[in-house]
């Protein structure tokens, strides 16, 4: 738009003389200054902390090749005026701001000479949010016109629109919904690295309509510090690429070239990404066309989907025009058809022709495998719009292109995997929300890509990112669980070993930050959701149980009674299915006996205490909790009484009080109850293992357990622990001695009562195993006693035992307490004060402390240890210490050659302690 007067030309316009021009031309009349206002670029709306009024400048609203700028000054002007003599506040809001929203340079002065003085003197401050990149170079460029107001005070530029509710109460803040929803739902990518002639440190937000880039380091916007935040909304993506594991590209539209960044996680944000892209492409309207633009590459691709799809018309006339379409396609860009199609009027082609049109499209997969990428995305775009019988017809035209993908996954082309990674995406989108044809998708899709064994690592990792995005127990997290079943109908090997495999790597990921709880950690819900693919892959042996069963046990005993209720009968149905799947499997053949307690087993594990054990107490069918989700999905999709959002509502309800942790996680698993079930299964186990010759599944499921025991992880480390005392069949000293140092640095935090607890527990397992030479059994027995003296109720008890057994082995196994020409006078005083006699020092202020002395009287003293059991809450410690003082007893009459209830000096404390159980 031109000036209205060239009087703008010079710089003698004051505020006055422009008000007076534009209301002598009646600007406020006219229609073009009524459009203008209503679209809220300049807005007074609330009052700050200081009771002044404050005005908004949404900045990205004003078009400068759309608008007239004179008629913006004019509208701000009236705006303001009712105002300007007394203070207000200015909110100028720069997100997603860029060269279409500037002001041209001479318009930009006019601002300054128009605006009368009192405008900046009753200005009271001045707040900038979302500043950006191409902010920072525009007050560059213009750094002369604004360098009346570089560095001023009034200017303060806000980091995080949290920093707004300093000076504007919240109710009272109104930036639009556009600009404050882009807060919400985000996924954050710290410690990027944008690159360009100088790399930046940036954090890359990804929320559910845009990619934010934020500066991590402050840089200088009009004098002052400033961190810039570049807004790119879904729309604008029009390309993102991996490069390799650390580095990825960006193309957005209207940018001068693709954006590199360098991140950790760049296969994460780049899924993220395209997640997004694909989910504003199927919100749009089926009238906007999706792609802005065909290339010359993706017109044969296009056509060809246009001419199959049409074939299957009802319409004879239509299917006459789509098979002359074929035939022009197949000439025009010489597709290799082989002579089959001639071009003709008049030709009467019937509605089933759906053989023709398979054979057709088969034909052409196989000779023309280029297209594939522009054909499937057509096939897929095309099947959104289409009727229920096209949408069979399309399932059976696409399928034999789908083994295609592997060739643009095997090269070295970025893009071309990029694309094959947005396909599967939009495949995943389908089988979520066309409910209608679920099952026909399962079979022909996603049974046809299972087949294809180079494609299940890309989409394994598809599934696994889309159900994350979605969350555990969101519907497209359990329909994509379901679908992994029709993935691995045809290569169940192959595809069990990947998912399992992955589970474990993610588990033992969480060794490198650990957290108290596994359910506390950033990766729980990959590992959740990875739990709940292998119960759907579980029934029938899709999970290849022989080849896979030292991963699972291990697998269940670290994940069992953790999560929601609806995750706890999901690891009990893991159990359940692959007992199921070794009692009926045709390799390897099991014989009757090793049937037999497979069956005692299967029906073992659905009694109520193993229930309980599992974490399900309260529960009367732990198949019906694992499945809930799946019935109240049915129950949703099958109900049309509801409105749309309120199915959203309800759904969001349901899925929160079946998967939220708040009301089911009252308490972790005992150890004791791990042992239980750890025991069950190394019983299983073994009996497997006796019909198979050489078989290593304990061997691997030892080396499992130790990995994890010998390594800082609170959330898994205590249940390690416990599996490896239960299945180890051998041990030695150097292994002890690593247990008990990790005793030592526990007992001086005294912060993890769970993993003392196991280690004490693994050692009462282990200590039978240990070379009858080790000179490790006599300390052991002073180990326990000071477990004794740590006033905790709960390691009372396994020191106690770890005692008994203690006592055992030195007796049966040693023979140390025999009275006969090698072993005189070797009472069992003697021997535990000889070997406690290098900590001597130790031990008497652990002695002092506890009021009990060992070197004055031994055995009054040990029995002042032992007599607390009496008093333990668990009825089988106070057993347990009623037949320890039994066993010492015995021990003392062995040594001494006389009757066991012989009152001596050494038998009478034992004798006392028993009187009372007697």
């Amino acid at each position: 738009h031109r000036p209205l007067d060239s009087q703008w030309i010079s710089y003698d316009m004051t505020a006055t003389k422009f008000e007076e021009l534009m209301a002598k031309t009646q600007m406020h009349e006219r229609e073009e200054f009524k459009s203008l206002k209503a679209l809220n670029i300049f807005y007074q709306a609330g009052f700050s902390k200081q009771n002044n009024p404050v005005f908004y400048y949404i900045a990205r609203r004003f078009k400068v090749n759309e608008m007239n700028c004179d008629l913006l000054i004019y509208h701000v002007l009236l705006t303001l005026k009712p105002f300007q003599a007394k203070p207000f506040e200015l909110i100028i809001d720069f997100t997603h701001t860029c060269t279409d929203n500037r002001f041209k340079t001479d318009y930009l002065s006019k601002w300054f000479i128009c605006m009368p003085d009192c405008f900046y003197y009753n200005l009271q401050a001045c707040y900038i949010y979302n500043c950006n990149s191409w902010v920072r170079e525009y007050t560059k460029y213009h750094d002369r016109i604004l360098s009346t107001i570089k560095g001023t005070r009034k200017l303060i530029f806000l980091d995080h629109i949290s920093r707004l509710n300093d000076f504007i109460e919240f109710d009272q803040q109104k930036l639009p919904g556009h600009t404050l929803s882009l807060e919400e739902d985000l996924r954050v990518f710290n410690n990027a690295l944008k690159l360009s002639h100088k790399d930046t440190k940036v954090a890359i937000k990804v929320g559910p309509q845009a990619i934010q880039v934020t500066s991590s380091e402050k840089t200088k916007v009009l004098g002052h510090s400033v961190l810039l935040n570049d807004v790119y909304y879904a729309s604008e993506i029009e390309e993102v690429c991996l490069v390799d594991d650390n580095q990825f590209t960006l193309t957005i539209a209207n940018e001068t070239g693709p954006l590199s960044f360098i991140h950790n996680d760049c296969d994460n944000i780049v899924q993220s990404i395209i997640h997004i892209r694909t989910r504003w492409e199927l919100a749009q309207p089926d009238s906007i066309q999706i792609h802005n633009k065909i290339r010359p590459k993706d017109v044969p691709g296009t056509l060809l989907n246009i001419a199959l799809l049409n074939l299957g018309s009802l319409d004879p006339s239509l299917r006459s025009a789509a098979y002359n379409l074929l035939c022009a396609l197949t000439q025009t860009f010489d597709l290799r058809i082989e002579g089959q199609l001639l071009e003709s009027s008049g030709l009467c082609i019937p509605s089933n022709n759906t053989i023709f049109i398979k054979t057709i499209s088969e034909k052409l997969a196989l000779k023309e495998a280029h297209l594939t990428l522009e054909f499937l995305e057509e096939c897929i775009e095309g099947f959104r719009n289409s009727t229920i019988e096209l949408k069979h017809l399309c399932l059976e035209y696409m399928t034999k292109w789908l083994p295609n993908l592997t060739r643009f996954c095997k090269q070295n082309d970025d893009n071309k995997r990029m694309k094959v990674s947005m396909i599967l995406d939009k495949l995943i989108t389908l089988t979520i929300e066309e409910d209608d044809m679920y099952p026909s998708i399962q079979a022909k899709i996603w049974s046809n890509i299972g087949q294809v064994s180079d494609l299940l690592d890309i989409v394994l990792d598809c599934f696994i990112k889309r159900s994350v995005l979605g969350g555990l127990g969101s519907v497209q997290a359990e329909i994509l669980a379901d679908t992994a079943v029709a993935l691995a109908s045809s290569n169940a090997l192959l595809f069990s070993r990947k998912v399992i495999g992955r589970l474990c790597r993610l588990i033992e990921k969480t060794c490198l930050s650990p957290t108290p709880t596994l359910e506390q950690h950033l990766i729980w819900d990959d590992i959740a959701i990875l739990l709940r693919y292998l119960l759907m892959l579980s029934f029938n042996n899709s999970l290849d149980v022989a080849s896979h069963l030292p991963f699972l046990f291990h697998i269940v005993t670290l994940l069992v009674s953790t999560g929601p209720l609806t995750l706890r009968a999901s690891t009990h149905g893991l159990v359940i299915n692959i007992l199921h799947a070794l009692c009926t499997c045709s390799h390897p053949q099991f014989s009757d006996e090793t049937q037999r307690v497979l069956r005692l087993s299967l029906a073992e594990f659905s009694l109520p205490k193993f229930y309980a054990l599992f974490g399900l107490s309260k529960v009367k069918s732990a198949s019906v909790i694992a499945f809930r989700t799946g019935i109240i999905r049915q129950q949703q999709h099958s109900s049309h009484l509801l409105s749309s959002d309120k199915q959203q509502n309800e759904r969001s309800i349901m899925m929160t009080n079946m998967y939220s942790p708040t009301i089911e996680q009252s308490e972790r698993m005992s150890l004791t109850s791990l042992e239980t079930i750890t025991d069950t299964l190394l019983e299983l186990m073994e009996a497997c293992m006796n019909d198979i010759p050489d078989c290593e599944w304990l061997a691997q499921w030892q080396e499992l357990a130790k990995r994890f025991a010998f390594q800082f992880n609170p959330a898994l480390q205590p249940r390690a622990i416990i599996v490896y005392g239960c299945i180890s069949k051998t041990t030695s000293d150097g292994e002890i001695k690593v247990l008990l140092r990790i005793l030592v640095k526990a007992l001086e935090s005294f912060s993890d009562i769970d993993l003392i607890d196991a280690i004490i527990m693994c050692l009462t397992r282990l200590l039978p195993l240990l070379s009858p030479e080790s000179k490790i059994h006599k300390f052991m027995f002073w180990i326990s006693i000071s477990i004794l003296q740590l006033h905790q109720t709960q390691l009372y008890a396994s020191g106690l035992a770890l005692l008994e057994q203690n006592l055992h082995t030195l007796d049966h196994m040693l023979s140390l307490f025999e009275n006969t020409s090698t072993h005189q006078q070797q009472t069992l005083e003697k021997i535990m004060m000889d070997a406690r006699e290098p900590l001597e020092w130790q031990f008497k202020q652990l002695d002092a402390s506890m009021g009990l002395s060992f070197k004055s009287n031994f055995n009054f003293a040990l029995v002042g240890h032992l007599i607390k059991g009496f008093r333990h809450p668990v009825q089988s410690t106070v057993v347990r210490t009623t037949r320890v003082l039994s066993t010492l007893l015995s021990i003392v009459a062995k040594s001494e050659s006389h009757d066991k209830f012989k009152v001596t000096s050494t038998s009478i404390p034992y004798l006392a302690a028993l009187v009372s159980v007697v």
